[in-house]
């Protein structure tokens, strides 16, 4: 029974809290150990299937997919790669700027802040299917109030896992845009590069048959 309590508190009541208190909500999951990081990784599980949700069963009245011209890895990488990408960068940032964080509570401060806006996504969803066209609008709110609170709640849980001042988290947050270009660039170099020596191989082999 103590293990179900505790596995209740991270993935139900401390996302809660945190809601209502993320200045000690976040300073309690760096410094008491609070959270779930499992609870994170399932965030992260249902937003991506949240894309697939919203590509498939959004209002027909604002829904013009076509659904099949697109996989569902694809549309879950739409979520996994960028929230990879800002991992990373934000990390590579803070570690250049003295930042106490490490790469695995940013990622949980980045899926707990995630939460409110998943849960806003369900009820956008939801409401796509029964609103009238004249009352999509409020979709589109909700899900703007969603990102708002996604933006808020993110900043204040890296300022505190960072020990940063508010300037120093505005800095934080541009350069890890900064960083998560630069990264972008290097793998679409990489990438670029990758392709070009598999031609030139395919090329060589090909040359090389005709020739046998």
């Amino acid at each position: 029974m103590r293990i179900l309590s505790e596995i209740n508190n991270a993935c139900r009541r401390f996302p809660l809290y945190i809601l209502g208190h993320p200045f000690k909500g976040f300073d309690e999951m760096k410094y008491e150990k609070r959270g779930s990081l499992i609870f994170c990784l399932f965030v992260l599980f249902f937003s991506c299937m949240l894309n697939v949700l919203e590509y498939v069963y959004n209002g027909f009245l604002i829904n013009y997919n076509d659904l099949y011209k697109v996989s569902t890895l694809y549309l879950m990488m739409v979520t996994a790669f960028p929230v990879a990408l800002f991992v990373t960068g934000n990390w590579s940032v803070t570690s250049l700027m003295n930042g106490k964080g490490k790469y695995v509570e940013i990622f949980m401060v980045t899926m707990y802040a995630l939460y409110p806006y998943c849960i806003l996504r369900v009820v956008a969803l939801i409401l796509s299917n029964v609103l009238l066209l004249d009352e999509m609008a409020i979709v589109s709110a909700i899900k703007g109030i969603g990102i708002a609170l996604f933006a808020f709640y993110l900043f204040i849980g890296l300022v505190v896992i960072h020990e940063y001042s508010f300037g120093q988290g505005i800095i934080m947050v541009l350069l890890t845009l900064f960083a998560i270009l630069v990264i972008v660039f290097v793998l679409m170099l990489g990438f670029s590069l990758v392709a070009d020596v598999w031609d030139f191989v395919r090329t060589v082999w090909r040359e090389a048959r005709m020739k046998l």
